[in-house]
């Protein structure tokens, strides 16, 4: 390749090399920092309340946990109740 050619195709490659634009990539890149107010949260009560109750929303989702293992249990138990005893069978 001559000098000539190379200097060309250099220039032109040069503007995309140092141009850098982040699109889709800056709501990521300048995303506010909550770290001080989760700690604040998390912080206060001190030992009296769990760290996962902490949080506003942390009530909603521990309420479907224990909806979900209340089920759970509730239909476990008359499912073991019926293994030992070999109640319920198909025919």
């Amino acid at each position: 390749m001559s000098p000539l050619v190379a200097r060309a195709m250099a220039r032109k490659a040069q503007p995309a090399i140092q141009m850098q634009r982040r699109t889709f990539l800056d709501w990521m890149v300048n995303y506010p920092d909550k770290i001080n107010e989760l700690k604040k949260v998390h912080q206060a009560g001190g030992r009296k309340i769990f760290t996962w109750q902490k949080q506003p929303t942390d009530k909603i989702s521990t309420g479907i946990a224990l909806a979900l293992v209340g089920l759970g249990t509730v239909q476990l138990v008359p499912g073991m109740y019926r293994l030992a005893t070999g109640t319920g069978k198909m025919d």
